[in-house]
């Protein structure tokens, strides 16, 4: 019996007022959740029928049923915002953040001082007051999101908050823009959709206001699975601070980051702050870009490097102090350990990224036994600027691996060529005009994984070959990706990085250490260097191969994560984005590849061949463009769809010569038919030629024996005959003496007649 069949049971009969029925009560309020508040008060409402003297049965029937009644609209409604917040999460939507370094102790503490400063703009005052804007700039690796970091989880930004929110409930939400990572950490959509979760999973009761129409669809007609648009982010975004009674502070990083037009971004924030309201506070963070010094130059605003002078000097010592051999240095020679202090802190010139590659460089020194002298050259060599740092980097490779690493620096920049370049939504997306539509579970620019990546050094035609279609073990997995760790710090040097594969398994991805390293691997001059040390390598038709026997090695759906079923999606989709840009360069070389994949994908999606009719096509599944406006049922429909115009000119082509083949067989057992028949007519000829001639034989011979038999009855007939004749003749015999009488001469006729009667049948 279920909860609301015992309630109305109890209600029904209230007489027994048993203590029993009291312990019934208690038992049931103890089972149910405390956040079911309405269940509580349906047992309550229960429980007071019982003890109502002389009670109106229709007045608490009436109660029970409206409570139960709005109880079941609250679980529906609470329902409705748990799946409307959950959809307007992504992945990747915390991995930006949880990579930027934490902030070196005792660094950046300035930034919360109270007392003023002329070199800039206080922050805390800012906090404090009713100005809309604080604008942070800097340099490429001044550490720009290191300090937005620390500021956004620091216990002293609410406590300065409050002297601005008063008493209004305040929410804190932060996003940080990243190029060289997925689609949705670089774009609007992915802004507003983590802002806006970030608020709503803290105040879901706002949901119906900042989303009235999707709200009610839902209400309506259930879970809407419709993917949000710009418009409608925006649109509710407004909505949510449009309550003047709550009050909203975001913290944006790396604005120069956004992949679309920065302008357009900074005229869209700057429009959200000139409504007049006062419960909105705004932090971005951006390089000096002269788009956002135009934006921002009126607003309170700091330049990272030039307070950093005193931190960089702490991150300095304290690094150099975790080797064994620079504390003996400094307890022998302490004046110089100072001076190489202070000449790598003035030489970083406040770019935390430089300092953190110019330390690396002097503990490897420390390490192989360099002395100060040795320290201060070693200084001097390396370059006061990153792009020339990065440079001297790539030149001190090893020579034993400067190819395979020229195959990897390359092999990740051509995973992120494609999504930059091609436009995904061409001819598919259902709203062209809102093409940058968000969707949960693919995306053509999430990087590499270090599984992937373990592959790079094969031949790529290799995964054409059967013999690798099977799955790799779990522990062959975890091999291959932990050493390509180890391979990316000692080919690589830092440039690359990756987190350990024990902790993130296979979905563990390959990510620059930072976006002037990316920016470097952009330059024509890098990109020069790199395939100068390996001359036949192809970077995208690599990616296809290592894509591909990424997904020989797994089997996604025989362990029946959902999470891992949605980093399959977005490798397969990756596969088909670099075939994309191959199409693109009007080449060919990526069909033999997609037909590889389009054999491999049923067996590891897991489809039974019995019941392939009943399920999707792979590419439905992986691609979110396919399916909405258009149905994909083979290889052939996806690739008109998406313009793999090669693929579908190699599809034509083998039905052309399946057909031909066809043909060729069909009048091939046409011919052996015809001959077949032919010999067997002749055979058949042969032998009613055969059968007539011996009937013939056969024929004459008996013919041969009858006329002989025939001969021979005559024969010995006519001998009986004669006798016969003989003996009646010699019976009838007269002596010629004898007188014969005209009587007995008639009478000797006739029995001569008689005879010869006789006789007759025997001719």
């Amino acid at each position: 019996m279920n909860l609301q069949e015992r309630l109305q049971l109890f209600t029904e009969t209230t007489t027994d007022r048993h203590a029993k029925i009291e312990e019934n009560f208690k038992q049931m309020n103890s089972m149910i959740s405390p956040s079911h508040k309405w269940q509580k008060e349906l047992i309550e409402t229960a429980r007071e029928a019982l003890h109502v003297p002389e009670r109106k049965d229709s007045h608490y029937q009436d109660t029970f049923t409206a409570s139960l009644s709005a109880g079941a609209k609250t679980d529906w409604e609470t329902l409705i915002r748990r799946r409307m917040v959950a959809s307007l999460n992504f992945p990747d939507m915390r991995d930006r953040y949880e990579r930027i370094p934490q902030a070196h102790q005792k660094t950046f503490d300035w930034v919360f001082h109270e007392e003023g400063s002329t070199e800039f703009d206080n922050f805390v005052d800012w906090l404090r007051s009713n100005k809309p804007l604080y604008w942070i700039t800097g340099k490429p690796g001044a550490g720009k999101s290191t300090l937005m970091k620390y500021v956004s989880h620091d216990s002293r930004l609410q406590q300065h908050l409050k002297v601005w929110r008063a008493d209004r409930p305040l929410y804190i939400a932060r996003f940080f823009f990243w190029n060289s990572g997925s689609r949705m950490q670089m774009s609007r959509i992915g802004l507003m959709q983590s802002l806006l979760h970030q608020i709503l999973s803290k105040s879901s009761d706002a949901i119906a206001h900042v989303f009235p129409e999707r709200w009610e669809y839902q209400e309506l007609f259930g879970y809407d699975k419709r993917p949000w648009t710009w418009s409608e982010l925006s649109e509710g975004f407004r909505n949510l601070i449009s309550d003047t009674s709550t009050a909203f502070c975001f913290l944006i990083d790396g604005l120069d980051e956004f992949d679309g037009d920065c302008s357009d971004l900074a005229h869209f924030l700057l429009d959200i702050l000139s409504d007049g309201r006062d419960n909105v506070k705004m932090c971005l963070a951006s390089r000096p870009w002269l788009v956002f010094e135009d934006a921002f130059r009126r607003r309170p605003s700091l330049r990272v490097e030039d307070l950093t002078l005193q931190d960089i000097r702490i991150f300095v010592l304290e690094k150099l102090a975790e080797s064994v051999m620079f504390s003996r240095l400094q307890e022998h020679d302490r004046e110089n350990a100072d001076i190489l202090i202070k000449d790598v802190t003035l030489k970083a010139s406040g770019v935390f990224l430089w300092v953190r590659l110019a330390v690396k460089s002097l503990l490897d020194g420390l390490r192989d036994g360099d002395t100060v002298e040795d320290l201060q050259s070693r200084l001097l060599l390396i370059p006061p600027d990153l792009d020339r740092l990065f440079q001297k980097i790539l030149g001190d490779l090893d020579v034993a691996y400067l190819a395979e690493a020229s195959q990897i620096f390359q092999a990740v920049r051509a995973s992120y060529v494609p999504g930059r370049e091609i436009n995904l939504s061409d001819s598919t997306a259902k709203n062209a005009s809102d093409c940058d539509q968000s969707h949960e579970s693919v995306d053509p620019w999430s990087p590499l994984t270090l599984l992937s990546l373990s592959f790079i050094s094969e031949d790529p035609y290799r995964a054409l070959n059967s013999e690798y279609d099977k799955p790799l073990s779990r522990e062959d997995q975890a091999y291959r990706g932990e050493t390509m760790r180890r391979r990316l710090i000692s080919r690589c040097k830092g440039l690359l990085e990756a987190p350990t594969y024990k902790i993130h398994g296979p979905v563990a991805k390959v990510h620059y250490l930072h976006r002037t390293v990316k920016d470097f691997f952009d330059e024509d001059r890098a990109r020069v260097y790199l395939t100068q040390q390996s001359t036949n390598f192809k970077p995208h038709v690599a990616l296809l191969s290592v894509l591909l026997r990424h997904t020989q090695a797994i089997r996604p759906h025989e362990d029946g994560d959902t999470q891992d079923m949605q980093h399959f999606a977005d490798m397969i989709y990756q596969f088909v984005v670099q075939c994309l840009w191959i199409e693109k360069q009007g080449s060919d070389e990526y069909v033999a590849f997609l037909e590889k994949m389009s054999q491999l994908m049923p067996t590891i999606l897991g489809y039974d061949s019995e019941t392939d009719h009943e399920l999707p096509h792979w590419a439905m599944r992986v691609d979110p463009f396919v399916g909405k406006s258009t149905k994909v049922h083979s290889m052939k429909d996806y690739a008109v769809v998406r313009g793999l115009k090669a693929y579908v000119k190699y599809l034509e082509r083998e039905k052309q010569v399946n057909e031909r083949i066809a043909r060729i067989i069909e009048r091939n057992v046409r011919e052996e038919a015809g001959q077949h028949k032919k010999q067997s007519i002749g055979e058949a000829e042969q032998d009613k030629k055969q059968s007539i001639g011996e009937a013939e034989q056969h024929k004459k011979q008996s013919i041969g024996g009858a006329e002989q038999h025939k001969k021979q009855s005559i024969g010995e007939a006519e001998q009986h005959k004669k006798q016969s004749i003989g003996d009646a003749s010699q019976g009838l015999e007269v002596p010629r003496d004898t007188a014969v009488s005209k009587k007995d001469k008639k009478r000797l006729s006739f029995g001569l007649r008689d005879r010869l009667k006789q006789l007759r049948p025997l001719r």
